[in-house]
């Protein structure tokens, strides 16, 4: 047993995505100095930059110059990129690709952005054949998201559709809840594929009639972590675990449909009293987002390390 647990520790580093600590950057002004100085003195090895927003977001910054710098800072500190974008567009992704260079990322990470059909899916497929021989070429890995719009099986088949060595997939533990299925039996799926994660928590909340898939810090939610760790840990082309923490973010829940097991994954509980332990949103949207103020952001930082210490004790 004590030759697993090594094993396991020496095969997979640990990272975080970046929307750990969205809140810091939407209200909090956070740059990506200060995230990767956030990153290192947690002690981990890697960050997955997610761009999808003003000015790229977590990059905060749209030059040449200043990807080249921020790629030298994290290599100089020993922090692994990641870039986090999405769409399937070819010239986007190719554009997305030039910038994963120069900052000398690993991995891109995309999503369709619309629900798993035949259509979506031979659309997607073909829009990532185009591209696919240029992140061969480069080393970069072009890895598509199970993300709240399609299935672990569907990612599988758009990843077998596009048949290529630079193509993988993201395996996100919480995406898997609005879909009701099972997030251990979505990581077996994905493992042969995976190239990166998000490894999560979330906890279903009633809001009067509505269900909302909360984030929470890991541990506090009721994703089953320690037998997602375990399903990853020989996954072939995964080398880091990247932890992502969604406090202040929720999911509107569809209507359950029949023949569900029976799991206290998918149990809602009333709404918890403190919102800086479990935050839940109000209204008809389908999405919920936190407007911070200064106490959401330290309980935020604070579920963060949290996470990363959740996550360590994992892969101990």
């Amino acid at each position: 047993m004590e030759s697993g647990r090594t094993r396991r520790s020496e095969r997979l580093k640990q990272g975080l995505d970046s929307f750990s600590y969205y809140v810091h950057w939407r209200y909090g002004g956070q740059t990506i100095d200060q995230l990767l100085d956030r990153v290192a003195n947690l002690g981990l090895s890697a960050l997955q930059i997610n761009i999808n927003g003003p000015r790229h977001r977590a990059l905060t910054g749209t030059t040449t110059e200043h990807f080249c710098r921020v790629g030298e800072r994290a290599k100089e500190m020993g922090i692994t990129l990641e870039v986090a974008s999405g769409g399937t567009d070819p010239s986007k992704m190719l554009l997305v690709l030039e910038m994963a260079r120069q900052l000398g990322a690993e991995v891109v990470r995309t999503t369709v952005n619309e629900r798993g059909s035949e259509t979506v899916l031979e659309k997607a497929a073909r829009n990532l054949r185009q591209v696919a021989a240029p992140y061969e070429a480069s080393g970069i890995a072009l890895a598509v998201e199970n993300h709240e719009d399609l299935t672990a099986e569907e990612v599988v088949d758009l990843i077998e559709r596009v048949d290529s060595p630079a193509m993988g997939a993201v395996y996100d533990s919480g995406n898997s809840i609005p879909f009701y299925k099972d997030p251990v039996e979505e990581a077996r799926l994905l493992a042969p594929y995976v190239r990166t994660t998000h490894i999560k928590d979330h906890l279903l909340v009633w809001d009067g009639d509505t269900v909302w898939s909360v984030g929470t810090r890991l541990g506090r939610g009721r994703i089953p972590l320690a037998e997602i760790v375990e399903t990853l840990v020989d996954a072939p082309h995964l080398t880091r675990l990247m932890t992502q923490v969604c406090y202040g973010y929720a999911v509107r829940m569809p209507d359950r449909p029949g023949g569900i097991p029976s799991s206290p994954l998918y149990e809602p509980v009333e709404r918890p009293d403190d919102p800086l332990d479990v935050w839940v949103p109000t209204g008809d949207g389908h999405h919920g987002y936190l407007e911070a103020d200064e106490g959401h952001l330290a309980a935020a930082a604070g579920h963060v390390e949290t996470s990363v210490g959740r996550m360590r004790h994992l892969l101990a």
